[in-house]
């Protein structure tokens, strides 16, 4: 997730994602550099299909009492394997 209000909480992620499956705390990483929280977030959803389900329909949903448009990704998408550090680096 991308475009978090950078007082996001974990329960309003979860509500937010009511109905995509049982989404506990310990499934939400709410990112954060130097102390300070960067508005990405990452959830990781019981299955692909509940994680595709919810890509597809909460795109660009407001999210938080300030009502952000959340751009979602799953772990394919360019931005999240730069985020998770999953493409190699050269040095």
């Amino acid at each position: 997730m991308r475009g978090l209000p950078y007082r996001i909480t974990e329960e309003e992620i979860q509500k937010f994602f009511d109905g995509y499956g049982n989404l506990s705390k310990e499934d939400i990483f709410i990112e954060q550099r130097n102390g300070k929280r960067t508005g990405s977030a990452l959830v990781i959803f019981e299955n692909e299909a509940v994680a595709q389900d919810a890509k597809k329909i909460m795109q660009k949903q407001p999210i938080g009492q300030e009502q952000r448009y959340v751009e979602l990704y799953d772990h394919t998408d360019d931005f999240m394997q730069k985020v998770c550090n999953l493409y190699p680096t050269s040095y």
